[in-house]
């Protein structure tokens, strides 16, 4: 465990108090300029190794190093309220309706914008595993670690500075936007819409939960079912088979979900 005992903590911040908005969305910057200037290098350089490095010390260490060292509370700032079962089950309801969701914005998205298909390879070889080892792994790269330390910027700390500002839906919306925009660039634009809806249904589910946990699990559950998508031939094979449209069966059984979801969450 790390300890933080030699930090001084400011005087007039009180130990319960949480970031305002302008220094929230001020340590998001900060961190998107970290991403870009050594994140993306450190990517390119190590591959999945410096994916994993940059999640972690980009990504979550900055966010609690700001939380302690200005003296906010940790447990009122990251949500670290235990949540109840039928919120989880809430939640998990609400993520299961929420990814077909995003796909068919993203398939609608491509009328509009079309997808550049050789990135978008390049993104299926990367979540594609070989083998049940290469599954676990990515599973701890791609769906446990971005669960963590993603959340704890963007649920954690972005969202204690903006919540009570507005409505839940609003506050949401805006968190949802500054989470699509993260992950873009200039050659993954296609990715913003389905990653801002992400971030909408996340920070709705924390905001209505208080609990940060819940929108780690949901966020654990959206990357690693992609995961094992790519990586089970059967599963692949059969989302494919309607072509770059998604299963309109889906379309139902998602719109249920979700209906459940927030009725279990409220």
């Amino acid at each position: 465990m790390i300890e933080f005992r030699n930090f001084t903590k400011p005087r007039n911040v009180p130990p319960s108090a949480t970031p305002d908005a302008a220094q929230a969305i001020g340590f998001i910057a900060a961190v998107a300029l970290l991403f870009f200037y050594l994140g993306f290098p450190l990517q390119a350089g190590l591959g999945q190794g410096g994916l994993l490095l940059s999640e972690w010390l980009l990504l979550f260490l900055p966010a609690l190093l700001f939380v302690r060292v200005a003296g906010f509370g940790v447990r009122e700032t990251f949500s670290l309220r235990r949540p109840e079962g039928t919120e989880v089950a809430g939640g998990l309801l609400l993520i299961a309706g929420a990814m077909p969701l995003g796909w068919f914005l993203a398939w609608a998205q491509g009328f509009v914008l079309p997808v550049p298909w050789d990135i978008l390879e390049g993104l299926e070889d990367l979540v594609t595993a070989e083998g049940p080892p290469g599954f676990l792994w990515l599973l701890v790269l791609l769906a446990l670690t971005p669960a963590i330390c993603e959340e704890a910027v963007f649920r954690g700390v972005l969202l204690a500075g903006i919540r009570g500002r507005s409505s839940t839906v609003r506050v949401a919306v805006v968190n949802g936007l500054l989470f699509g925009a993260f992950h873009i660039s200039f050659e993954s634009t296609f990715r913003f819409l389905p990653t801002a809806w992400l971030g909408f249904i996340l920070a709705w589910a924390v905001l209505s939960t208080r609990s940060i946990w819940v929108g780690v699990l949901m966020h654990f559950v959206n990357n690693g079912s992609i995961v094992l998508i790519t990586s089970v031939p059967a599963l692949r094979s059969w989302l494919e088979g309607g072509g770059d449209a998604p299963p309109w069966v889906l379309l139902p059984l998602a719109l249920l979900a979700v209906t459940g979801g927030l009725r279990l969450l409220r």
